[in-house]
């Protein structure tokens, strides 16, 4: 059975349904994305811009790791997973043909897949990381879900480890945080007030990366929301986002490095009436 036809059995649903709810907040139509989809697959700027980048983080680290001669740490890039290292436009695209939008059983069944592709350029920073010494660790929101006839509490952790194997990853030395996974004793100290009570991960990755930084520097972050660097600011969408990453002007394309993709994120309006009321025009 192709992959399009087993993720469309479940998408099935959710086309019927019409527009479904993400975080209690409703998303918008699934014909919103062609656009955008067809950007990510299609164009030759999405992967110059994603190359570049990553080149740019590589030269970088590279400098940092042939000057600092006196760390008494070993260092470490931080990478959320998703439109950061794997690719997933073809389950927006999927999306797209079925005229559905995002369900969390769809995108469990396009995880047990493992057969995202590696966003241009990643591959090669990740092996180049490694071969400096520098640890990779992986932060990513995927949540652990218990999975019909699938052993385990997280089967979603394999599903990403055999996918980053599959696109020319060596997972071997690197560790793998998905939210709603229960911490290590050594890192439950560091969850916050929120995630005491259920003693998991959260959505918020900041006790993640306290728990990386309990063994290493972290000298480097990447993703494609403001939540893979930092929680302030990351869950308004009242606050002028321009503002927001002037904010954080100093660690833009220097230690913090922000992959682009326009299907989804915490920016995006609910409808077309809230996205027309953000669209500035000539006055």
């Amino acid at each position: 059975m192709t992959i399009s036809r087993r993720v469309s059995g479940l998408l099935a649903c959710v086309a019927i349904c019409g527009c479904t709810t993400t975080g209690g907040v409703a998303t918008a139509p699934a014909h919103d994305n062609m656009d955008s989809v067809t950007w990510l697959q299609s164009s030759t700027e999405y992967a110059a811009v994603t190359t570049g980048i990553y080149a740019t983080a590589t030269a970088q680290l590279r400098e940092i790791a042939n000057s600092d001669e006196n760390r008494t740490r070993s260092m470490a890039v931080v990478l959320d997973i998703d439109e950061t290292v794997l690719d997933n436009s073809r389950y927006q695209g999927q999306l797209l043909l079925d005229d559905a939008t995002y369900n969390s059983e769809s995108w469990d069944a396009w995880v047990a897949l493992r057969a995202a592709g590696a966003v241009p350029g990643v591959v090669e920073f990740i092996r180049t990381s490694q071969s400096l010494g520098v640890h990779v660790a992986f932060i990513t929101n995927r949540p652990c879900l218990v999975r019909e006839n699938t052993p385990g509490a997280c089967p979603q952790a394999e599903d990403t480890l055999v996918n980053l194997e599959g696109v020319g990853v060596d997972t071997r030395s690197t560790t793998l945080y998905l939210m709603s996974d229960e911490p290590s004793d050594r890192c439950r100290a560091l969850l916050t007030e929120a995630e005491l009570n259920d003693g998991k991960w959260s959505s918020d990755k900041t006790s993640r990366r306290e728990c990386v930084r309990l063994d290493h520097d972290i000298v480097m972050l990447f993703g494609d929301q403001l939540g893979d660097f930092t929680e302030l600011g990351s869950g308004s969408s009242k606050e002028p986002g321009r503002d927001i990453a002037a904010k954080y002007a100093e660690y833009w394309g220097t230690s913090w490095f922000m992959l682009p993709n326009p299907t989804y994120g915490g920016w995006k309006p609910r409808d077309s009436g809230e996205k027309r009321s953000r669209i500035r025009a000539i006055d």
